[in-house]
C-alpha cells in the first residue's frame, strides 16, 4: 500500500500568549483558524500536484488523505509554564491535540459540503465499529453522516527537524521535547566546505531576550535526555487517540542505559 498525501505542521509556539508568565495560555481561537486554512490548503494541495504515478494519482483522488500536524510541542510546553514529563503538560497537549481534531475534522466536513465527499466515503462504514471516526463527538459524526467529509484521513504528526529550524526559529520537532538548548549545527556550503553555526532553542532564546536568567531555568525548562524512556511514550499516549495517521517519537536514552 501507499500511502499518498499532502502534509503540514502548525508551528505551536506562534499560539502561546504571555508566555512564562502565571497568564501563559494557549489561543484556541487563533489555532483553530489556521487549523482550517491548512486543512483547506492540504486539500488543494492533492490537486495541485504531479504524481510521479498514475496509481499514486488515483490513491490520492480516491481517499483524499492530508496530514496536518504540529510542530514545537516541547517548547510551547515550556512557554506555558508546564515540564514535558508532567501529567499538566500531558494533559494539554492532549486539550491542543483534540482540539486540533475536531477542527480539522468540521473543516473537512465543510469542503465535503462545497466541493463532495472523497470517491470511497461510505458513511457506515466510515463512522463504524472501531474505526477512528466512530470515536469522534456526537455532533461532528452527525455533520459526517449528513454532509460527508472530504479527506478519508487529516491528521500525522511528523519529524519535523528542518521545517522546525528553517521555518520555526528552531523550535522543538512535532511532539519532541528540546534535545538541547544551544548546540553547532554544520551547514555545507556551495563549494563543498562546511561551515559551524550556533543555533539556539527558540523558548530558551525567548527566555534570554525577555530578561530570563538562563543560569537558572524555570522547571518547565527539561530536555529529551532529562526525561525519562517511560515519559515520553507517556506523552504519545497522550496524543495517539485524537491522531487518526502516525505519530513519529523519539526515545532518547543515556548511552548506559540498561537494554
Amino acid at each position: 500500500g501507499m500511502l499518498v498525501h499532502a502534509a503540514a505542521s502548525e508551528e505551536l509556539t506562534r499560539f502561546v500568549r504571555h508566555s512564562f508568565t502565571p497568564k501563559a495560555e494557549f489561543d484556541y481561537a487563533g489555532f483553530g483558524r489556521v487549523v482550517e486554512l491548512s486543512t483547506r490548503m492540504l486539500d488543494n494541495v492533492l490537486d495541485a500536484t504531479h504524481w510521479p504515478l498514475p496509481q499514486q494519482q488515483a490513491e490520492a483522488a480516491a481517499k483524499r488523505r492530508i496530514g496536518l500536524g504540529f510542530t514545537g510541542l516541547g517548547d510551547a510546553l515550556i512557554m506555558l509554564g508546564l515540564r514535558y514529563d508532567t501529567a499538566e503538560a500531558r494533559a494539554k497537549a492532549t486539550e491542543i491535540s483534540a482540539f486540533m481534531r475536531d477542527r480539522a475534522y468540521l473543516a473537512s466536513v465543510d469542503l465535503a459540503k462545497e466541493r463532495g465527499a472523497f470517491p470511497l466515503f461510505n458513511a457506515d462504514l466510515y463512522l463504524s465499529g472501531g474505526n477512528f471516526a466512530s470515536r469522534l463527538p456526537a455532533e461532528i459524526k452527525e455533520q459526517i453522516r449528513k454532509h460527508g467529509i472530504r479527506n478519508s484521513h487529516l491528521l500525522s504528526i511528523a519529524p519535523t527537524g528542518t521545517i522546525s529550524l528553517a521555518f520555526a526559529d528552531n523550535a522543538s520537532n512535532g511532539i519532541e521535547p528540546p534535545f538541547s538548548w544551544t548546540y553547532t549545527r554544520k551547514k555545507r556550503m556551495p563549494d563543498g566546505t562546511t561551515k559551524d553555526y550556533q543555533v539556539e532553542d527558540h523558548a530558551w532564546r525567548l527566555y534570554k531576550k525577555l530578561g530570563g536568567d538562563t543560569d537558572k531555568l524555570p522547571p518547565a525548562f527539561v530536555t529529551a535526555l532529562e526525561i525519562s524512556a517511560i515519559d515520553h511514550m507517556k506523552m504519545v499516549a497522550a496524543v495517539a487517540p485524537f491522531i487518526d495517521t502516525s505519530i513519529s517519537k523519539t526515545v532518547n536514552v543515556p548511552a548506559d542505559y540498561p537494554y
